[in-house]
């Protein structure tokens, strides 16, 4: 299955892709940083503290999260979060990693924002013990993202070799495969 144009590497783009791409991935960077420092201060990123914030707490006079608040956050991170990790992932696409590495990054980057997504609801109205899931989530979330950052990066300003200087032997000037290459097709 192609995903899309293999050919297309960020290491082989010019300079102003890349730091459009670098701009983007910095900006998403920022903003992770500041998602992470908001809820340490809502939470201070404790089992308990994520626990007060949904239930609510009569040691701090917290009120628990209404419906209505749990959906609004819900409808703005479902729509948010999604959207951001599919560019990272897109991203992520088109470095020269390792196949199975962009899939299992995939598959813990979305699997993070779904454990996130559903955990609020969760420890309202079901039990306090999946702040596990929540905090579960967010280590996916974490570690995936935080590849997904490194990996481009690294990728458009350290690493050298461009991917077109590997050698492609049955690739003409065009970076096409030659009518000569081409095989017919058996029944």
């Amino acid at each position: 299955m192609r995903n899309f144009n293999s050919r297309f590497r960020l290491r082989d783009t010019d300079r102003h892709i890349r730091l459009v791409y670098t701009w983007f991935l910095l900006l998403m960077l920022a903003g992770f940083a500041f998602s992470f420092f908001w809820a340490h201060s809502m939470t201070d990123l404790t089992p308990r503290g994520i626990v007060e914030h949904y239930r609510g707490s009569d040691y701090t006079f917290g009120e628990p999260m209404s419906f209505g608040q749990l959906a609004e956050t819900t409808h703005f991170h479902l729509f948010t979060m999604p959207v951001v990790f599919l560019i990272m992932v897109h991203v992520l696409f088109l470095t020269t990693a390792n196949p199975t590495l962009k899939i299992i990054l995939t598959w813990m980057s979305f699997s993070g924002v779904t454990l996130d997504l559903v955990s609020p609801w969760l420890i309202t109205y079901v039990s306090p013990f999946f702040v596990l899931t929540m905090l579960g989530g967010d280590i996916l979330m974490v570690v995936s993202f935080l590849v997904l950052f490194a990996i481009p990066m690294y990728e458009m300003w350290i690493r050298k070799e461009p991917f077109t200087a590997r050698g492609r032997t049955n690739e003409g000037p065009t970076g096409l495969l030659s009518v000569r290459d081409v095989q017919p097709a058996s029944l």
